[in-house]
């Protein structure tokens, strides 16, 4: 009796938990709610978005600092640091899916620091200022200076091999090294049915590392940037192109150092662009 008692508990026990699984989720239902962008309100792209950086880090980078709060454990000098995910590594496969070059305005460290504004290539800013022969940057009335910068939004293949949107900017010594990138994305060729044609950027994966740099200045970790080949999937390729409209239509802008943004102040040009130290 008492057997059948415990068989019985058993039985009821087993039926409450099954009554007690949740039902399993409807992908279809995911994927139907996922296209009216369910739980994001209002997002604006251009406000609410944290777009990641790439940066290197520096011996002064606070990310290899363990006291500061940015300190990434296991983070090393010259490697890649992802604003965003907070992932650091020693190469990085990516593809450059939109250039722009801006003149980025700052404010003097002795004046507080941090970046003012982004100004278009064709703005005329620089025309309106002046080169300080102290420290070789190029000075606005209202004592702001302006900094030269490439950026070059990419789409960034994670540890775990998925893709992820990003931007890279170039200042300093690193425009040279924008400059080779840009040519050589021009330099491909691809055979088609009526010959051989220029493809699109974001048609071609780059590989970039780091090399170390230096001058009398200091020295410092640069970027070094080849190609590995041609984007095979489909689906990365239209995310790219997709993702290189949205910045073409201004739906996505590179903001430097905002709310804390680990994006040091730039140092402007000296006489020879390719001879200061960009951080």
């Amino acid at each position: 009796m008492a057997k059948k008692k415990k068989a019985g508990a058993k039985a009821s026990k087993r039926k409450a938990q099954a009554v007690a699984k949740p039902a399993a989720l409807d992908l279809a239902v995911l994927a139907s709610d996922s296209k009216d962008a369910s739980g994001f309100g209002n997002l604006d792209l251009s406000r609410d978005i944290a777009i990641p950086y790439i940066n290197i880090l520096q011996s002064n980078s606070p990310q290899l600092n363990p006291s500061k709060a940015e300190h990434v454990e296991g983070a090393k000098v010259g490697q890649f640091y992802n604003t965003v995910s907070q992932e650091v590594s020693v190469s990085l496969s990516v593809i450059p899916v939109l250039y722009q070059l801006r003149y980025v305005e700052w404010k003097p460290r002795e004046s507080g620091g941090g970046f003012v504004s982004s100004h278009s290539a064709d703005s005329g800013i620089l025309s309106q200022t002046k080169r300080d022969q102290m420290t070789f940057k190029d000075v606005l009335p209202n004592g702001n200076y302006i900094a030269t910068t490439a950026y070059h939004y990419v789409m960034v293949q994670a540890k775990d091999g998925t893709w992820a949107q990003a931007v890279i900017s170039m200042t300093s010594t690193q425009l040279k090294k924008s400059r080779r990138w840009n040519s050589l994305m021009l330099s491909q060729k691809v055979k088609g049915p009526s010959g051989s044609f220029t493809p699109p950027t974001y048609a071609m994966i780059y590989k970039l590392t780091t090399v170390s740099e230096s001058n009398d200045r200091g020295s410092w970790f640069g970027y070094q940037v080849e190609k590995v080949g041609q984007v095979e999937d489909a689906d990365i390729y239209n995310e790219s192109k997709s993702f290189s409209t949205t910045v073409s239509r201004g739906e996505v802008e590179a903001k430097p150092a905002i709310e804390g943004e680990p994006v040091k102040e730039a140092p402007q040009n000296s006489k020879e662009s390719d001879e200061d130290i960009p951080f």
